[in-house]
């Protein structure tokens, strides 16, 4: 392949990373949008890829809030196209603050809209690139992937009845955030003019683990369901959320392929 065919947002979280790093060890080219390159070029090299294996990344610096940047990312597949799939796995920083008027809900973010907002670049950007390239509108090629969490369902309970208490109350506004980028998401693609030819929400359970594509208990352990049967557990490592999500979702769109997994807001638990 000559040119990137995986566009990432958020490639320095887990299980993004993760998702990168299975991509570029399988030979395909990608790139990746982000604050800090140097960050990104470490974590890659501290898992082992070699200096080639990066080689077929192209990292470019900037926001993924910013419109202009992200069609930047985008476009970089080739002057006249764009990527096959599209990962984004933005997330706010976790904090922990007391309230005592909502003495549960103490998971807090940096940035309370950081999903929502990075939908709505996300979308305007691809709008913005088939009004400047009518052609691109025709054949609309990438397939997008994003990750979400379990506890926004519209379907069935998708967390255990034991925890099910204080996972929502506790993660009550970080949740707020995944539902509105969902609906954003959900809501384009059930469009008259979608700008992705098909989506996949990502809702793993609990996420534990590191930044590393080897800290996994294998795809063997990673149970799946769909929104309207899904997939019940306790936690999952970032690490198998993002070694499924390439496996069952990534190899195969950039293969050409259509998956069964597309349209799906896929739960994953272990």
């Amino acid at each position: 392949m000559s040119s990137p065919t995986v566009a990432f947002f958020g490639a320095t979280g887990g299980v993004t990373n993760a998702i990168l790093v299975h991509t570029l060890r399988a030979g395909y080219k990608a790139t990746a949008l982000v604050r800090t390159p140097q960050k990104l070029r470490d974590q890659l090299s501290a898992q082992g890829l070699s200096a080639e294996t990066i080689s077929n990344l192209t990292i470019m610096q900037g926001n993924a809030l910013d419109v202009e940047a992200v069609k930047r990312a985008l476009c970089a597949s080739s002057p006249t196209g764009l990527p096959s799939v599209v990962v984004t796995g933005l997330g706010g920083s976790p904090k922990l603050q007391f309230d005592w008027r909502h003495p549960f809900q103490i998971a807090q973010l940096d940035n309370p809209s950081i999903c929502e907002t990075a939908a709505q670049t996300l979308l305007a950007a691809m709008r913005d690139i088939y009004a400047e390239n009518p052609a691109l509108k025709d054949n609309k090629t990438p397939l997008l992937a994003f990750i979400s969490t379990t506890g926004i369902t519209r379907g069935p309970e998708d967390v255990p009845r034991a925890i099910r208490f204080l996972y929502h109350q506790m993660l009550t506004l970080p949740h707020v955030d995944k539902r509105k980028m969902e609906d954003l998401f959900r809501g384009d693609a059930a469009s008259a003019d979608p700008a992705f030819r098909a989506i996949v929400g990502i809702r793993p359970t609990l996420l534990t683990g590191g930044a590393d594509y080897k800290d996994a208990v294998g795809l063997d352990k990673v149970r799946s369901g769909t929104e309207a049967k899904p997939a019940v557990g306790y936690t999952i490592k970032r690490a198998d959320v993002g070694g499924w999500v390439y496996e069952n979702v990534v190899r195969e769109a950039v293969q050409g392929g259509r998956g069964k997994w597309e349209g799906e807001m896929v739960s994953l638990t272990s």
